[in-house]
Order: C-alpha cells, then structure tokens, then sequence
C-alpha cells in the first residue's frame, strides 16, 4: 500500500545565494537546461549549453573562481538528490536544480594576494615551500614531475618547449581535477601573481591561453574550466593565500597547511605548481620540484597510467 505524500511532487525552495563576477554574463542570459557534470555533499557542477562550467556549493565548500555559494553549511545536505536524475537550469539570474532554486542576491571576485616583496623575501618564501613539501605525498608521479620541472624551466626562454612540456600534463591523472592539471593551475597562477615586473617589457604570455586552449577534450570539463580560470589569474582563496605568503617570504607553513585540506592529493599537487611557478617568475630562476619519497616500482605510487587524460579513464 502506498502511504499519502509517498508520490507528491518535492515542494520548491527559493534560496539566496552569492555568485563568482566571473559568472554574471552566464548567469544574466535567458534561462536554459545545464548538465550534471559532477554531484559531492559540498559541491555540485554544472554546464550549460556553450561549456561554461559553474559551480554550487555550500558555505563551507572551497569556493571556486567560478563558484555561486549557499548560505546553508555541508552539514545541512542543502542539495537535493539523486542530482544526477533531475533538471538542471542556469539563466535569468538563478541556478535551478530541481525543485532547489538558487537566486544571485550578491556578487562577490575571487581574491588576488598582495604585491609580492623583493627578491630576498621571494626567495625566502620559495625555500620554505620547498622544504615543506619535501616529505608531502603527491598524485604526481616522478615523470609528471620532471614535465612540471621543464615548463618552468624554458617557460620565459623556449615557450614551444615549454608547451609540449605542459600538454603531456593535461589531464594526467584520475578525478574531477587531475594531478596534472592542479600541477598546472598552481604553476600559472604562481608565475601571472609573482611576476616581480607584471606586465613591463615582457612579451605577452601565451602560455595560459595555449594551455587552455588545449584543454577541453582533454581532460573534465570542471578541469579545463579551472585550468582557464587559472591562466587568467583566478583561483581558490587556499591556492592565493599560499602564493601571497611565497611572495612575502612569511607565513608559508600555515598558508600551506590549509591548501593542503583541499581534495585528496590536490592540495599538495596545487602546492608543486606553485613551488614551479614561483621560481619560474623570478628571470632566471630554474624551477625545482620536491623530490616526493614515493619513487617509481615502490609500489606506493598513485595507480593510474602516465599519459592517459582523465577523459580516457572514465570511459
């Protein structure tokens, strides 16, 4: 027998929610079916017809660059579910998920680190990142480190090299935000916040724009919308904070101890890029990434295989 109420429909809610400026021309256009592209307690991600990749999370969640947040915490389980089974919209100023409704009441920019110091204290904040890291696991095998290595390397001299160093990254590893690519987000956002002379003299840096030029297709989308975020210097406050404090020369440890929090082996994967771009922002600077106790055929490496993208093991 069915009990009443057992087939009603979930009754709407309407809630507030404070959106990423990143996300004001997609959330302004008429509203139009979005696709799950990923469903987590503190998280989910959509897409909408052109790519444009969002994310809804909860207040406490790591708040993205393209991010429009709850006011409700991961422990209220806000999200309705299955939500891979229901409708998803985005437009008109709101994110639909089913019978969850999330209107953008406020707007908020994703945050950039003070100016960087002078060169001893950039030095200084390098040396303690490195040293940190040092015993620190990472989904980074030891060929992955070795690209990340050569793109900071050659990444002011020899930007095809450089390139093709970076392209063997792209979606090298298993998850929503591969090792590969957290790696890279690290390393551009380090290199674009710590330039000593942004801007100046310099040829434009095509390198961020090649690599996300290059990304969808090959790795998540989630991936390769961060990977663009990245290129044009957005990140999440654990990523910003942590090169602020590379810059300064101080509060290193701490700062990295939150970026650590995030993900699985992100955090840490996050952490080599920045160690990579920070000395390649320096001219001159030939970047060194932390050797990881976790060496080939020891059989504590990550188990995926090395140059498959992410696209490639979930089908």
């Amino acid at each position: 027998m069915v009990g009443p109420g057992e087939h009603d429909e979930p009754v709407a809610r309407s809630v507030p929610g404070s959106a990423s400026v990143r996300l004001r021309a997609v959330l302004e256009r008429p509203s139009r079916p979005a696709r799950v592209l990923g469903v987590f307690p503190a998280a989910i991600y959509l897409a909408d017809p052109d790519g444009t990749v969002l994310t809804l999370c909860t207040h406490d969640a790591v708040r993205l660059p393209n991010a429009v947040v709850l006011t409700a915490r991961t422990a209220a389980s806000p999200f309705p579910g299955p939500a891979g089974r229901i409708d998803a919209r985005i437009g008109d100023g709101r994110v639909g998920l089913g019978a969850l409704e999330v209107t953008a009441v406020r707007w908020w920019t994703p945050p950039r680190p003070p100016a960087p110091g002078d060169a001893d204290a950039r030095r200084a904040g390098r040396a303690a990142l490195r040293g940190a890291l040092a015993p620190v696991r990472t989904g980074l095998s030891g060929q992955a480190r070795a690209d990340l290595a050569e793109l900071g390397r050659y990444a002011a001299t020899d930007p095809e090299r450089a390139g093709t160093a970076a392209l063997r990254l792209i979606g090298l590893g298993p998850g929503l935000t591969p090792s590969g690519d957290d790696a890279l987000c690290g390393f551009l956002l380090a290199r674009r916040l710590l330039d000593p002379e942004p801007g100046g003299d310099r040829p434009p840096d095509t390198l961020g724009a090649r690599i996300a030029a290059h990304a969808p297709g090959r790795t998540t989308d989630l991936s390769a919308a961060l990977l663009g975020h990245a290129a044009g210097g957005d990140g999440c406050a654990q990523l910003v904070d942590l090169i602020g404090a590379v810059g300064r020369g101080t509060d290193v440890l701490p700062r990295l101890r939150h970026l650590l929090a995030v993900g699985h082996t992100s955090g840490a994967d996050l952490a080599h890029g920045v160690l990579a771009g920070a000395e390649a922002a320096d001219a001159g600077a030939v970047p060194t990434v932390a050797e990881a106790p976790y060496g080939p055929g020891d059989g504590t490496e990550l188990p995926y295989p090395e140059g498959r993208s992410a696209r490639e093991q979930r089908a």
